[in-house]
């Protein structure tokens, strides 16, 4: 007999996105310098014109709400708010107040993230994640973005991964500075807890001020994490140390802190870990995916039972509601999705079932954006975006994923469904 898998009433499903990769027209932060660059992009692609939602998110909440969203990540462009040293534009303010009021006349529940990846040029001058001013500076933002829009969104994020911020910045050198050190990146990771804890507690104050209820929290990059071969000694250590390093260090702190009012979670995949003495840029690691595993155009393992782990070791820890912020998959003739979608909100289901308090689902993405060193490359998209003319075109997954969210459930033998996910995939 098949199995049933069920949602809870008020149980959210949505998308996510961040500005610099589907708003477009910001010329003012780090990505839109670097992206310039020749070579930092695949294929010279640069977020100038992304998916133009700047000047379409009235159509994009719209397309939401045909397709059953209850809830939508976005972020707010730093750059675009602030282009100068505590100069906040009003327009821009009142530009994400239209964007905010649209989602809420739709029926759509924001969660809006301050700080998703970019930052504005005159903060990257300043010495970037690196800088001692950067807690006083994102918290100020914070604190006004709460001021500005905290009557129309409860849900807050502070950062998005700050441990793939820090690794992809500072370690692997792929996203600006363009830097290779393990130094900088502790002290980038050190740093932006430092932001996240300054943030948490001025957005909570300037909402009291205001009488506004918030909740806040982190949107945190988890992989699952093993050795390629157990028996291998070096293969464990090395596992063991970049599970701590990367999905522990950060994630951690903000509990043991108490500073987050619920626990966002990113999964994408699972890492094999080798000990790799040709790898010491990457500190001597290598990752590797499971012979013969399915994957994505990416090349990342499709591993939906790693979110019910990921589920599993958290919830005893993080003490608050969970949200999974991001999930999704690069799959541009959306042959895999379908599966991917199911495969993962079963493991949703899965766990809520078993206790862990989990709200809300939000997919990775609502539309092909830019995917930043991968540029427009990567179709994450449940929306296809034709990138001449930026006619939107759901995809079939999106149809399955509005039939899920309408109905609250994943039919055990309906299409795609539960039974169907765990066996081989249709003919």
């Amino acid at each position: 007999m098949g199995e049933d898998l069920r949602f809870p009433d008020g149980f959210l499903f949505g998308t996510a996105a961040s500005a610099t990769q589907v708003e477009g027209h910001c010329a003012q932060s780090d990505w839109a310098a670097f992206a310039r660059e020749p070579g930092r992009v695949r294929g010279g692609d640069t977020p100038d014109d992304a998916c133009d939602q700047l000047h379409r998110f009235r159509e994009d909440v719209a397309l939401q709400a045909r397709l059953c969203m209850g809830a939508h990540r976005l972020s707010i462009e730093w750059a675009r708010v602030e282009r100068e040293p505590g100069e906040f534009d009003p327009a821009t303010w009142d530009h994400y107040r239209d964007v905010l009021g649209a989602h809420r006349d739709a029926g759509i529940t924001p969660m809006v993230t301050v700080h998703h990846v970019t930052l504005p040029r005159w903060v990257a001058q300043r010495g970037g994640l690196l800088s001692q001013e950067l807690p006083a500076l994102l918290s100020r933002f914070a604190e006004r973005a709460v001021e500005a829009l905290g009557d129309l969104c409860q849900l807050w994020v502070t950062i998005n991964e700050p441990n793939m911020l820090a690794l992809q910045a500072h370690l692997l050198g792929v996203w600006p500075p363009a830097r290779s050190s393990p130094v900088e990146a502790v002290r980038a990771h050190q740093n932006l807890f430092r932001a996240h804890a300054a943030m948490y507690r001025a957005m909570h104050e300037a909402a009291g001020r205001r009488g506004h209820s918030i909740s806040v929290g982190v949107a945190h990059h988890l992989r699952v994490i093993e050795p390629e071969r157990f028996g291998r000694l070096a293969d464990r250590m090395w596992a063991a140390l970049f599970e701590r390093l990367f999905n522990d260090a950060f994630a951690r702190a903000v509990c043991d802190s108490g500073l987050h009012d619920f626990f966002g979670v990113n999964y994408y995949s699972r890492d094999l870990v080798r000990f790799s003495a040709a790898h010491a840029r990457a500190g001597f690691l290598r990752r590797l995916v499971p012979e013969g595993a399915e994957v994505s155009d990416l090349g990342w393992e499709i591993y939906p039972e790693g979110l019910g782990y990921v589920l599993d070791a958290w919830w005893p820890r993080a003490r608050v509601p969970i949200y999974i912020t991001e999930n999704g998959i690069a799959d541009a003739d959306d042959d895999q999705r379908p599966r991917f979608l199911v495969g993962h909100l079963a493991e949703v289901a899965r766990a809520i079932a078993r206790g862990v308090d989990v709200r809300g689902y939000m997919h990775w993405s609502l539309l092909d954006g830019f995917e930043w060193a991968e540029g427009y490359a990567p179709r994450f998209g449940l929306v296809e975006v034709d990138r001449v003319t930026q006619e939107r075109s759901p995809r079939p997954s999106a149809e399955l994923y509005a039939r899920i969210a309408r109905a609250r459930r994943i039919e055990a033998d309906g299409p795609g469904g539960a039974q169907r996910e765990r066996g081989a995939a249709p003919a």
